[in-house]
């Protein structure tokens, strides 16, 4: 008696088997690229490091101006060379640079009742600087170098002695040249032709004043 072909779903059967009709496709251990994604060119792949190199190192020239840097000695652009003090035959005015200057020292002092205040303007300067701000300080001492006894009595009469000593000083200086800036400084009135300089007859006044009472009395 014949035994009946077994049914592939039957106890003891393989689940796994390849059914009639569909072959199995191979298998492979690398699959073939999809579509759309294509293989690197040729020539266009990064250059391999050199044995010991950095692979990730930055290129040197990166970042830099391909230019070059340039020059200092033409300065920046609409800026006249300034004469820098100490260099060269001469020197020049640290206000606006022309040559000559002189090394000359401008006060001014400020009295405020209970407090005081010192300011200074030192060369070299050339002479129409000079003149223009030592007519400036000079007139604002007078004006209100006095508001303190210490100030009335001893510091505003030796700033005023020490800007005539500067005034003789600035005198002798030469006129000076055209500014190589362009700057040309205008020395303004003198002093006695400021009418704020005068407000230092009232407490001169009042000193001779108090003075003269007690030395009748």
């Amino acid at each position: 008696m014949a035994t009946p072909p077994q049914h592939p779903n039957q106890p003891g059967g393989n689940p796994f088997a390849a059914q009639g009709g569909y072959a199995a496709a191979p298998q492979s251990g690398y699959a073939a690229p999809q579509p759309g994604y294509a293989a690197p060119q040729p020539g266009y792949a990064a250059p391999n490091p050199a044995p010991g190199q950095n692979p990730y190192a930055q290129d040197p020239s990166y970042g830099q101006n391909p230019y070059g840097a340039q020059n200092s000695a033409y300065g920046q652009p609409g800026q006249a060379p300034v004469p820098q003090h100490g260099q060269g035959p001469y020197i020049g005015c640290r206000t606006c640079g022309a040559q000559p200057a002189g090394d000359v020292t401008i006060r001014q002092h400020t009295g405020m009742l209970i407090a005081m205040r010192f300011s200074k303007m030192e060369g070299p300067l050339c002479r129409n600087c000079a003149t223009a701000i030592h007519r400036d300080m000079t007139t604002k001492t007078l004006a209100g170098g006095w508001w303190s006894p210490v100030s009335l009595v001893l510091f505003t009469p030796l700033t005023l002695l020490w800007n005539l000593y500067a005034h003789t000083k600035l005198k002798k200086l030469p006129h000076p040249m055209p500014s190589p800036t362009g700057i040309a400084v205008d020395p303004g009135k003198p002093v006695l032709h400021r009418p704020l300089a005068y407000l230092a007859l009232i407490p001169v006044g009042w000193l001779v004043t108090v003075l003269a009472v007690g030395l009748t009395s």
